[in-house]
């Protein structure tokens, strides 16, 4: 170890006991190694778990979120849930060491000698473990939303580290946080209408008619869970299921989920519509006739129609 290293210890802490339990201390004038800096947050719930990969990628040695104790928060449950994320941190960057680098503390506005320990025992934890290795390497560039940016920063950590063969994770119950997850297809009920495609939010679901076929894949990495699909399906065909998968997160990956075939235009030969679909507009008893046709040839057929009629009135 490094005898002159001394760490940098970012800590995110609650206004309402965390911060005020720091401010006493420092009131208190108690004796604290000056390694750490205070950003301040309403709730330890506001605390993205971006906050904190950003935080490892731009070369902190360590990060403390500190909040209310368990049914003190001011904002009921808010550091329930930055314990519930901070859980799937570590769970996630296991493998990488930096789990070792994260912690949360409760410490309440009373809590002066509370927050002394934290930061002495915390900083004692990083002194052991070195300085970041990540802190040495550019950091890399920001593009895209939050899930694009959490992808590229997760991927650059684990290059960087010199981590080839990821381990699979997938997060426990008590792990998982809201916002991941992926949809799910019944084929048995599934007519490819492609409502699903298009009116998800963040380009999730894929559609392609390819050599008479109707394809439906989706991206699992970048589900939100919004539940759009879900919502809009007329079959009630698509579920979205929590859940996280850090391999398939990392490498893209791509799900097929639904493979239908298509009807051919009676016409000009066009495929243009999936059979399950076309079959239930036959149970409706829509006329055969508007069913075997493409859109564009019925456009024909109607105009036509349209002139004959209009011819034979006279007008």
């Amino acid at each position: 170890m490094d005898k002159a290293f001394e760490p940098r210890i970012i800590a995110f802490c609650c206004n309402w006991c965390a911060y005020a339990g720091a401010d006493m201390a420092g009131v208190s004038r108690l004796k604290m190694p000056p390694t750490f800096r205070i950003i301040r947050v309403m709730c330890t719930g506001r605390v993205d778990p971006l906050f904190i990969i950003h935080a490892f990628v731009q070369g902190a040695d360590g990060v403390i979120v500190a909040g209310c104790h368990p049914g003190d928060c001011h904002y009921i449950s808010g550091n329930l849930k930055a314990k519930q994320r901070i859980n799937f941190l570590k769970g996630l960057l296991k493998q990488t060491g930096l789990d070792k680098r994260l912690e949360m503390y409760y410490v309440s506005a009373g809590e002066a000698y509370r927050f002394q320990e934290v930061i002495e025992e915390f900083t004692e934890r990083i002194r052991k473990l070195g300085p970041n290795p990540l802190k040495k390497l550019p950091p890399p560039k920001k593009e895209g939303n939050k899930r694009e940016v959490l992808h590229t920063e997760l991927l650059w950590i684990f290059k960087g580290l010199g981590i080839t063969e990821i381990q699979p994770w997938q997060p426990s119950e008590e792990e998982i946080i809201p916002g991941f997850g992926t949809p799910v297809y019944d084929p048995d009920k599934c007519v490819g209408c492609g409502a699903c495609y298009n009116n998800c939010p963040e380009n999730v679901i894929m559609l392609e008619d390819v050599d008479g076929k109707r394809k439906i894949r989706h991206y699992y990495w970048s589900c939100i869970t919004c539940r759009t699909c879900e919502e809009i399906c007329p079959q009630d065909a698509i579920k979205v299921e929590e859940g996280f998968d850090l391999t398939a997160f990392l490498q893209q990956t791509v799900h097929d989920d639904i493979e239908l075939p298509l009807v051919k235009c009676r016409i000009c030969g066009k495929f243009f519509a999936p059979e399950p679909m076309v079959k239930e507009a036959k149970e409706k008893e829509i006329p055969l006739e508007l069913l075997d046709v493409c859109p564009d040839c019925r456009k024909e057929l109607i105009g036509k129609e349209l002139v004959e009629l209009l011819g034979h009135r006279g007008l």
